[in-house]
């Protein structure tokens, strides 16, 4: 965790703050939901606007089973991507990336340096595969995902309801994380990288 808080650069060279969320961030993450507009809510899990789902999520933190990570501009939460996984059973080792953007935030690589963080904590957390799933609706995140290395592991028919009730198909998209480390090993071994 010591890694945290660190400055990155957007495309437009906006300088965002990421750091760990805590629990006293509670009320901002809920200001932050509540900003974010229908539509861009309209595949999430829980309602996010409610407070009693967000403490059920992210009270009382427990970063080996959810790792949130906030991105903050002028003291305000423009983006949250987090990590969730089991701490027990077979699916112990299958991480869920999960990232939500303010819409003035997106499209500026911010979604590319969550799943980036994600991976590395990912990997420090023995966890061997990402899975991300999105409505078939959703191609610029589909799309955003595959340019990461994710790829579709299935499409499950008419799977899912947004929040106006309209059935969608559920899109679910994995990352290796062992093979994509490996890739990327064998990438600078055959391009001869060299730190200097």
């Amino acid at each position: 965790m010591a890694e945290y808080p660190k400055t990155v650069t957007l495309k437009d060279k906006k300088k965002i703050v990421l750091r760990l969320m805590e629990d006293k961030d509670l009320d901002s993450l809920i200001k932050f939901y509540q900003a974010v507009p229908e539509s861009d809510r309209l595949y999430l899990r829980v309602d996010v606007t409610d407070r009693k789902n967000l403490e059920q999520r992210f009270g009382n933190l427990d970063y080996n089973h959810v790792f949130p990570i906030l991105a903050m501009y002028d003291n305000k939460v423009v983006g949250v991507g987090t990590l969730f996984r089991p701490t027990f059973g077979w699916m112990r080792n299958v991480g869920e990336v999960r990232v939500v953007i303010d819409p003035e935030y997106q499209r500026k690589g911010l979604a590319t340096i969550f799943v980036r963080e994600l991976f590395f904590r990912a990997l420090k957390a023995k966890v061997f595969k990402l899975q991300a799933e999105m409505a078939d609706t959703q191609e610029s995140a589909i799309a955003a995902f595959e340019r990461l290395g994710f790829r579709k592991e299935a499409t499950l028919k008419k799977h899912i309801t947004d929040v106006r009730g309209r059935r969608r198909d559920l899109v679910i998209m994995t990352l290796d994380v062992e093979d994509f480390w490996y890739l990327i090993e064998d990438y600078v071994e055959s391009h001869d990288f060299r730190m200097y």
